[in-house]
């Protein structure tokens, strides 16, 4: 008998395609591609495939509002009540009728600044503060301005604020209350200088009639009887304090005197009425016939 051969040792040596391929994955380029490049581009051909089909694109619209809006709707997040602090009635009155806020409402629907700004726009508004509460309350908090003057201009009657901002219209003078009265062109852009004014004739407060701006350049202070005291374009508040000096010492305004100008610091006029002047010259005339039968 022939003894058996051992069977044949595999050759431990990779083949020749097997080599390429190793030394390929070695390449960090190649493993990067395969790893990352390969599945990103055919994750990016399916889903554009996936979604370039209106109906496809339209159904995911779809399904995702319904999930927020699922989420919005929640009673916890729902505004009920509406609450106004600050405000006198005619304004709660013109909040309600101008705010486009229709409760109940989603807090996510409201836009907290727009709605500030809404309110800060109207007139008698100086300031707002607009916050969800808890409890669903959307709290307006609204810091009225202050009414300083009554401006009589063009046939109606416009209440303003210290600054001159307009607060109110008004129908009626008879409304405007117990509040100082101005006039004219440009009168509500010296606000600050009218009450200036009327501060410093507080003496004679109770015949002050009002201020008329005369030519958009200075004031003219009307009293009662139709006495006017008219005041320069520069510091009119010294010029009426030296007319009611002179009216302290003389009594000028008790007297019958139409006009006190004092446009001229250093001029002042006096302009009488005409029974007064007709007086005058009367008492003129006698005093120069006199003289002249003493001669």
């Amino acid at each position: 008998m022939q003894p058996l051969s051992a069977p044949p040792k595999a050759d431990p040596a990779p083949s020749k395609w097997d080599y390429r391929l190793q030394r390929l994955w070695l390449t960090p380029l190649f493993r990067a591609l395969v790893r990352t490049g390969i599945p990103s581009f055919s994750f990016v051909f399916l889903f554009t495939w996936y979604i370039n089909d209106p109906a496809r694109i339209a159904t995911i619209v779809d399904t995702w509002d319904s999930a927020v809006r699922a989420v919005q709707d929640r009673p916890e997040f729902m505004v009920s009540l509406l609450r106004i602090e600050g405000a006198s009635g005619q304004l709660q009155e013109d909040i309600q009728e101008v705010l486009p806020v229709d409760l109940p409402l989603s807090q996510f629907a409201l836009d907290i600044d727009a709605l500030r700004q809404k309110l800060e726009q109207l007139d008698p508004v100086e300031r707002a503060e607009v916050r969800i509460k808890p409890g669903g309350v959307l709290l307006l908090k609204v810091t009225e301005r202050t009414p300083a003057v009554a401006w009589l201009h063009e046939g109606s009657v416009t209440v303003l604020d210290p600054t001159g901002h307009h607060v109110a219209r008004l129908d009626d003078i008879q409304r405007a209350g117990a509040l100082p009265l101005i006039s004219g062109e440009g009168a509500d852009a010296a606000v600050g200088e009218a009450l200036a004014l009327y501060e410093a004739a507080l003496p004679v407060a109770d015949r002050i009639v009002g201020l008329t701006r005369m030519g958009n350049r200075r004031w003219d202070v009307i009293l009662t009887d139709g006495q006017r005291i008219l005041l320069p374009e520069t510091a009119p508040a010294a010029a009426l304090d030296r007319a009611l000096a002179l009216h302290a010492a003389k009594d000028v305004l008790s007297r019958d005197v139409r006009v006190v100008d004092l446009r001229l610091a250093d001029r002042p006029t006096l302009r009488l009425s005409q029974p007064a002047r007709s007086e005058l010259k009367r008492l003129q005339d006698l005093e120069r016939l006199s003289y002249q039968e003493d001669q």
